[in-house]
């Protein structure tokens, strides 16, 4: 993949997360139909999931992640306390995600996860170590 690739599709996941979040904001009822995309969905994947880690930084420890299918392709954003990392090497097979990002572009960060249900669950692995991932579907407010 091109670098100009990658900063494409950073830069239309950033505009998927704000628009998201003035969705949420300004009209409540456009939410729920943002989040049944992932729930009715044949593809477990899809959809937003909030989840938590073990043995990282506190700036990582908890955050929420973004699973959009474009045509052919997935998209995975990881929106952290202290800002948003786009995944690369997507690969969505069944219930089965892995990806990788880059901290800082300097630390590589591969994720392998399972979906069961509204559970995610996984681990990720860099030169740091390992570190379990459990999360679960983010569904509308009623």
């Amino acid at each position: 993949m091109n670098i100009t690739h990658i900063f494409v599709k950073g830069i239309f996941l950033t505009h998927l997360l704000v628009s998201f979040s003035l969705v949420e904001i300004n009209n409540p009822d456009l939410k729920i139909s943002i989040f049944q995309e992932g729930l009715l969905s044949k593809e477990p994947a899809l959809g937003v999931w909030n989840y938590t880690m073990t043995n990282v930084d506190s700036v990582y420890d908890h955050g929420v992640l973004f699973v959009t299918k474009n045509e052919n392709t997935y998209d995975i954003a990881v929106k952290f306390s202290n800002g948003i990392l786009n995944g690369q090497d997507v690969v969505v097979k069944n219930n089965k995600v892995n990806f990788n990002i880059n901290i800082a572009g300097l630390e590589r960060v591969s994720f392998v996860l399972m979906i069961e249900g509204d559970k995610i669950m996984g681990e990720s692995y860099s030169e740091k170590g390992s570190s379990a991932i459990l999360g679960e579907r983010q569904h509308p407010e009623r």
